[in-house]
């Protein structure tokens, strides 16, 4: 099965937990959502990895605890701090080495910002040429109420920053910000390498776990992924206030399984 699923899905069960439901459930690709500093240990980060190894399972993504506080840490006037945090994000770089995951999920900035978008870019890029040395790569995400939340600000970057600047696509936060997210797909094409997945209903519930009820067009969405060459995962991503059971969510995986199938078969 090659939908993913977000140990995000479960918080705030704790995350080594939240990861074992995954990897029960038989998922073999997932994206794991740090809560707090001491899970950054490498003792900690190699307890996930015996979990990833013994289930056979692949870590696509990781996503700091601290996104909230991007902006503060890396986009604001006082330099110093940026360095400071680019030393702080060290650590998930170190944890992408060892789980062997190729994105870190950045929120960024919020709407409001007291640096240029050239020096934005510039800070983004040298972050991102850090990570590289790890072997990974810092993907921005868009987020409601941050500035990635809409194309035009993604469409700059990608100008500013070329094919270096990856993009996560979440339908949720586009839903959430009144935004098209088959926008972004026309405009950043296979700079997109991240997707996240929920659906959503007609009284306004908006982070659902997908399924033949929900409205959203996922055919749709794999089929303009495809065309722009899209190679990337896909990654359910709810909150567990959203579900009732942990089956519905292996379940919105097969469910998403077989449009995808579909999709590449030109069904």
């Amino acid at each position: 099965m090659e939908i993913g699923a977000s140990s995000a899905c479960f918080y705030p069960l704790e995350t080594e937990k939240a990861f074992l439901h995954i990897a029960e459930l038989g998922f073999k690709y997932s994206e794991i959502f740090f809560n707090c500093r001491s899970e950054l240990k490498p003792a900690f980060v190699r307890d996930l990895k015996e979990i990833k190894d013994a289930y056979g399972m692949n870590v696509v993504s990781l996503h700091p605890y601290r996104s909230f506080a991007e902006g503060y840490n890396f986009f604001s006037s006082y330099e110093r701090r940026y360095l400071d945090g680019i030393d702080d994000y060290k650590r998930y770089f170190n944890a992408a080495a060892t789980l062997g995951a190729k994105y870190i999920v950045m929120h960024g900035a919020k709407n409001r910002i007291d640096i240029s978008l050239e020096e934005y870019a510039e800070r983004f890029g040298k972050l991102n040429e850090v990570a590289r040395s790890f072997g990974c790569t810092v993907a921005h995400e868009n987020v409601v109420h941050f500035v990635g939340a809409q194309p035009e600000f993604m469409l700059f970057m990608k100008k500013q920053l070329g094919d270096e600047f990856k993009m996560v696509l979440d339908i949720k936060q586009a839903r959430r910000a009144c935004v098209n997210p088959f926008d972004f797909i026309e405009i950043m094409g296979n700079n997109i390498v991240h997707v996240h997945l929920s659906d959503c209903d007609s009284e306004g519930h908006d982070c659902l776990p997908p399924d033949e009820k929900g409205e959203f067009g996922f055919r749709k969405l794999f089929t303009e992924l495809h065309k722009v060459g899209y190679n990337g995962r896909y990654m359910i991503e709810l909150y567990s206030n959203n579900f009732h059971d942990r089956n519905e969510i292996i379940n919105s995986a097969k469910y998403l399984e077989n449009i995808l199938n579909e999709v590449r078969e030109g069904k």
